[in-house]
Protein backbone atom coordinates (compact mmCIF):
# COMPACT_ATOMS: atom_id res chain seq x y z
CA UNK A 1 0.00 0.00 0.00
CA UNK A 2 1.19 2.99 -0.99
CA UNK A 3 1.77 6.15 1.48
CA UNK A 4 -0.04 9.14 0.91
CA UNK A 5 2.64 12.09 0.77
CA UNK A 6 1.86 15.04 3.08
CA UNK A 7 3.49 18.44 2.58
CA UNK A 8 4.30 21.07 4.14
CA UNK A 9 5.68 24.92 3.74
CA UNK A 10 5.00 24.57 -0.16
CA UNK A 11 6.70 26.44 -1.99
CA UNK A 12 9.79 25.99 0.11
CA UNK A 13 11.27 28.96 -1.33
CA UNK A 14 9.23 31.17 0.72
CA UNK A 15 8.93 30.26 3.92
CA UNK A 16 8.93 31.68 7.02
CA UNK A 17 10.17 30.21 10.16
CA UNK A 18 8.18 29.65 13.19
CA UNK A 19 8.59 29.87 16.99
CA UNK A 20 7.93 26.10 16.74
CA UNK A 21 10.62 25.86 14.65
CA UNK A 22 13.17 27.87 16.88
CA UNK A 23 12.00 25.81 19.32
CA UNK A 24 12.39 22.93 17.88
CA UNK A 25 15.79 23.47 16.43
CA UNK A 26 17.20 24.74 20.16
CA UNK A 27 15.80 21.59 21.45
CA UNK A 28 17.80 19.65 18.48
CA UNK A 29 20.80 21.40 19.36
CA UNK A 30 21.02 20.77 23.01
CA UNK A 31 20.21 17.17 22.50
CA UNK A 32 22.60 17.05 19.85
CA UNK A 33 25.51 18.49 22.77
CA UNK A 34 24.13 16.27 25.37
CA UNK A 35 24.99 13.22 23.15
CA UNK A 36 28.31 14.47 22.08
CA UNK A 37 29.32 14.90 25.80
CA UNK A 38 28.43 11.37 26.49
CA UNK A 39 29.18 9.80 23.08
CA UNK A 40 32.65 10.86 23.99
CA UNK A 41 32.68 9.10 27.60
CA UNK A 42 31.48 6.17 26.41
CA UNK A 43 33.66 2.63 25.99
CA UNK A 44 34.64 2.05 21.73
CA UNK A 45 33.01 -1.11 20.50
CA UNK A 46 35.22 -3.79 19.23
CA UNK A 47 34.96 -5.13 15.97
CA UNK A 48 33.56 -8.50 17.22
CA UNK A 49 30.68 -6.19 18.49
CA UNK A 50 30.49 -3.88 15.48
CA UNK A 51 29.67 -7.01 13.47
CA UNK A 52 26.76 -8.50 16.18
CA UNK A 53 25.17 -5.04 15.51
CA UNK A 54 25.47 -4.69 11.60
CA UNK A 55 23.74 -8.60 11.99
CA UNK A 56 21.38 -7.48 13.97
CA UNK A 57 20.45 -4.47 11.96
CA UNK A 58 20.43 -6.84 9.02
CA UNK A 59 20.69 -5.72 5.13
CA UNK A 60 20.50 -2.32 3.79
CA UNK A 61 16.73 -1.16 3.06
CA UNK A 62 16.30 -2.01 -0.73
CA UNK A 63 15.76 1.18 -3.12
CA UNK A 64 12.11 0.01 -3.79
CA UNK A 65 11.14 1.13 -0.05
CA UNK A 66 12.89 4.54 -0.55
CA UNK A 67 11.43 7.69 -1.13
CA UNK A 68 13.21 11.18 -2.17
CA UNK A 69 11.76 13.94 -0.60
CA UNK A 70 12.70 18.04 -1.14
CA UNK A 71 13.43 19.91 2.03
CA UNK A 72 13.75 23.26 3.67
CA UNK A 73 16.28 23.14 6.64
CA UNK A 74 16.23 25.68 9.71
CA UNK A 75 19.40 26.80 8.36
CA UNK A 76 17.37 28.35 4.39
CA UNK A 77 19.24 25.71 2.82
CA UNK A 78 16.83 23.11 0.38
CA UNK A 79 17.89 19.94 0.01
CA UNK A 80 17.02 16.27 -0.99
CA UNK A 81 17.20 13.57 1.26
CA UNK A 82 15.98 10.31 1.44
CA UNK A 83 13.54 8.39 3.52
CA UNK A 84 11.61 5.30 3.87
CA UNK A 85 8.63 5.20 1.54
CA UNK A 86 6.35 3.86 3.86
CA UNK A 87 5.66 6.84 5.98
CA UNK A 88 3.52 10.17 4.71
CA UNK A 89 6.54 12.53 5.95
CA UNK A 90 9.90 13.22 6.02
CA UNK A 91 10.33 14.69 9.43
CA UNK A 92 8.82 11.88 11.38
CA UNK A 93 10.81 9.84 14.20
CA UNK A 94 14.20 10.02 14.41
CA UNK A 95 14.85 11.34 11.02
CA UNK A 96 13.63 15.23 11.40
CA UNK A 97 16.73 16.36 11.24
CA UNK A 98 19.81 16.79 9.13
CA UNK A 99 23.46 18.06 8.77
CA UNK A 100 23.21 20.65 5.74
CA UNK A 101 25.45 19.92 3.28
CA UNK A 102 25.96 23.28 2.46
CA UNK A 103 26.38 25.63 5.52
CA UNK A 104 27.48 22.61 7.86
CA UNK A 105 25.25 23.06 10.61
CA UNK A 106 24.46 20.15 12.73
CA UNK A 107 21.63 19.25 13.87
CA UNK A 108 19.46 21.04 11.32
CA UNK A 109 15.81 20.82 11.92
CA UNK A 110 13.47 20.27 8.67
CA UNK A 111 11.00 22.85 8.90
CA UNK A 112 8.83 22.59 5.26
CA UNK A 113 8.90 19.40 2.77
CA UNK A 114 7.68 18.00 -0.45
CA UNK A 115 7.58 14.83 -2.03
CA UNK A 116 9.73 14.28 -4.89
CA UNK A 117 9.42 10.53 -5.99
CA UNK A 118 10.13 6.79 -5.11
CA UNK A 119 14.05 5.98 -5.71
CA UNK A 120 13.01 2.58 -7.47
CA UNK A 121 9.90 1.07 -8.78
CA UNK A 122 8.68 -2.12 -6.66
CA UNK A 123 9.01 -5.29 -7.58
CA UNK A 124 6.01 -6.68 -9.81
CA UNK A 125 5.39 -9.13 -7.53
CA UNK A 126 4.25 -8.83 -3.99
CA UNK A 127 5.13 -12.22 -3.19
CA UNK A 128 8.82 -11.07 -4.49
CA UNK A 129 9.39 -8.91 -1.79
CA UNK A 130 9.11 -12.00 0.85
CA UNK A 131 11.68 -14.27 1.16
CA UNK A 132 11.36 -17.06 -0.15
CA UNK A 133 10.74 -20.35 2.62
CA UNK A 134 14.02 -21.77 1.73
CA UNK A 135 16.03 -18.88 2.23
CA UNK A 136 14.40 -18.58 5.70
CA UNK A 137 16.06 -21.76 6.53
CA UNK A 138 19.14 -21.86 7.71
CA UNK A 139 21.96 -23.49 5.03
CA UNK A 140 22.44 -27.28 6.28
CA UNK A 141 18.39 -27.47 6.39
CA UNK A 142 18.50 -26.96 2.62
CA UNK A 143 17.33 -29.65 0.67
CA UNK A 144 18.09 -29.82 -3.43
CA UNK A 145 15.56 -30.03 -6.01
CA UNK A 146 16.33 -34.13 -6.87
CA UNK A 147 15.50 -34.69 -3.01
CA UNK A 148 12.61 -32.46 -3.01
CA UNK A 149 11.03 -34.44 -6.29
CA UNK A 150 11.77 -37.73 -4.32
CA UNK A 151 10.38 -36.98 -1.46
CA UNK A 152 7.09 -35.84 -3.69
CA UNK A 153 6.69 -38.91 -5.36
CA UNK A 154 6.73 -40.98 -2.43
CA UNK A 155 3.94 -38.84 -0.67
CA UNK A 156 1.72 -39.39 -3.80
CA UNK A 157 2.66 -43.23 -3.85
CA UNK A 158 1.89 -43.15 -0.37
CA UNK A 159 -1.60 -41.11 -1.00
CA UNK A 160 -2.49 -43.74 -3.92
CA UNK A 161 -2.09 -46.49 -1.77
CA UNK A 162 -4.09 -44.68 0.90
CA UNK A 163 -7.16 -44.25 -1.40
CA UNK A 164 -6.73 -47.38 -2.51
CA UNK A 165 -7.19 -48.66 0.53
CA UNK A 166 -10.30 -46.58 1.42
Amino acid sequence: MEAEYLRHGVPLADYQLTRADHSRQHEAVQVHEWLQRHVVQAPRWSDKHGEQMQDLLGPPTPAWELQRWRLRLYCGHVIEATRLRKNPRPDGALGDKECCPECGLDPDVIVAFEPLRAVAAPPPDKRSRMPSHSARKPPGDRRSKAELVAENEALRAELDTLRDQA
